[in-house]
């Protein structure tokens, strides 16, 4: 697994190095991935996203999420997905400040429910080389209700990591 994602940032970055004055100079890649596993438990995430610099600080995308969970004691499995549009302020060139509208689909197991969320917050951007970051944003769930049942979210607050190809 890991070798693939190696090879999927290599591909990236030399993709986007590669582009000339164009459409492609204002676009960026990047995702977040989870995994966690013990001997009962296996869960797996991935969310990736494409994003298009409206301005030199501004920029909005597109993102698709997606949530595995399997207990093998229970002996079943969920699968929860969705999508979301995001925008970015560029505060300084490693400060920036998020909004995102998300749309979950959840399973819970005898049905599936859909569910908002719109969580804003501060990200982190580390530049490891002149395309390739990393980046992590704390964000709180403005539509969170602690009456209701809220998805695939047990808090409010959500903490984003991953990488990034050109942001």
């Amino acid at each position: 697994m890991k070798i693939w994602i190696c090879i999927l940032m290599i591909f990236l970055s030399h993709f986007s190095s590669a582009q000339s004055d164009g459409i492609f100079d204002k676009m960026y890649f990047g995702g977040g991935f989870g995994l966690d596993f013990d001997q009962n438990i296996f869960s797996f995430s991935l969310t990736p996203y494409t994003g298009y610099k409206l301005t030199e600080r501004w920029s909005a995308g597109l993102g698709i999420n997606y949530q595995f969970w399997q207990d093998k004691i229970l002996d079943f499995k969920i699968n929860n997905y969705g999508g979301n549009v995001f925008v970015r302020y560029r505060i300084t060139s490693q400060i920036f400040i998020s909004a995102k509208l998300e749309y979950l689909s959840v399973d819970f197991i005898n049905h599936r429910e859909g569910f908002y969320n719109l969580p804003v917050g501060v990200g982190y951007v580390v530049p490891i080389s002149r395309i390739v970051s990393l980046y992590m944003i704390g964000q709180y769930d403005l539509f969170y209700d602690v009456s209701e049942t809220n998805g695939a979210y047990s808090s409010p607050w959500i903490l984003e990591a991953g990488f990034g190809f050109g942001f």
